[in-house]
């Protein structure tokens, strides 16, 4: 740095000398030694490169669910037919009168079944020589399925006693049958280790008469018995293959012919000439049965008791003790189980 310092000073000194008069040497060398204190650069040559790729796409590896993944086949049985997931396994019993069926996974974790009806004893002495399964005391749809499961199951837990489910499952499997005073609840339980939820609806209803040795100890009847269940947390998952199971359900033939003939069996033998279709006989005489039932149970809830005015041929709801307080029955006697489908025409208050 000194030099060249010193070389930039002879330079200044030299310019001076000739603006006050002094002639320079013309081969005077004003730089005397090389500056070499300055920086390299390497000069260096570009290099192309390649435009940047775009990355090649992840196949990413996709395991479906079991819901999601399900294969539908055919299921024939006597009575009915169904379409149920590849694998799965149905179990029936009963006939025309009174059938029971349910479907399930190869585990048993999943499934749904359905009863048509079902009875329980008022009495728990009186359950095994009754030749009920079960016994209740309040009569409730919750207290059926609680005493169902009690000696199945860990655990039988409702947690809500009122939902809005399992109705339109059950209507498409009966579909000529008007369906009242349905009950459905929600209840978690735990089965050979495992853990579950489901949805449980019934209708209950006072049978009032069951006979035995002279005495009427009574009995409650449980119809449109219609369950579902998942693992805990998979009932709404699930939901959809059990719905299509439900609405895949058909009658044969046989069990149509049955249902004739236990029509015919009660009525006056229709005429060969233009004789009513054997499905909407058949069905019409199951919707007939289920508004007795139905009368029946709004009767008990409503504390009224039907009865029949042999002067006048009607039928009224009276007010519960309503013979007992007339004493003289000779007008007014109770109606036969029929007449509760001809509905009726007043009530007789107190």
């Amino acid at each position: 740095m000194k030099k060249a310092i010193a070389a930039i000073l002879s330079a200044v000194l030299a310019a001076a000398a000739a603006g006050c008069g002094a002639t320079a040497e013309p081969d005077m060398i004003l730089f005397t030694e090389e500056v070499t204190d300055m920086p390299h650069i390497p000069y260096t040559e570009p290099v192309e490169t390649d435009a940047p790729t775009a990355a090649a796409p992840v196949e990413a590896s996709v395991r479906p669910a079991d819901w999601a993944a399900v294969q539908w086949q055919p299921y024939v049985s006597e009575y009915f037919t169904l379409s149920i997931p590849a694998g799965w396994q149905v179990q029936w019993q009963g006939d025309a009168n009174q059938l029971q069926w349910m479907v399930t996974a190869p585990d048993n974790t999943v499934g749904m079944s359905n009863m048509d009806h079902c009875y329980a004893a008022k009495d728990p002495n009186m359950q095994q020589t009754l030749g009920f399964n079960i016994s209740m005391t309040k009569g409730t749809v919750q207290e059926f399925f609680e005493n169902t499961f009690a000696g199945s199951t860990e655990y039988f837990t409702v947690k809500n006693a009122c939902v809005p489910a399992n109705k339109e499952l059950l209507q498409s499997i009966r579909p000529y049958t008007p369906i009242h005073d349905y009950q459905s609840l929600y209840a978690t339980f735990k089965d050979s280790n495992v853990e579950g939820e489901g949805i449980y609806s019934a209708v209950v209803m006072d049978s009032k008469d069951v006979l035995f040795n002279g005495m009427n100890y009574g009995a409650w009847e449980i119809n449109c018995v219609f369950t579902q269940w998942a693992p805990q947390g998979r009932l709404v998952d699930w939901a959809p293959v059990i719905a299509t199971i439900a609405k895949s359900f058909a009658y044969t033939d046989l069990y149509l012919q049955q249902w004739r003939a236990i029509a015919q069996s009660a009525t006056e033998t229709p005429s060969s000439v233009n004789d009513p279709d054997p499905v909407m006989e058949a069905f019409e005489e199951r919707s007939k049965s289920d508004t007795i039932i139905q009368e029946k149970r709004s009767d008990m809830l409503e504390e009224y008791e039907r009865v029949y005015d042999n002067e006048t041929g009607n039928i009224y709801r009276a007010y519960n003790g309503f013979l007992d307080d007339i004493g003289d029955q000779s007008r007014y006697t109770p109606i036969t189980d029929s007449q509760y489908a001809d509905g009726y025409d007043g009530w007789i208050d107190k």
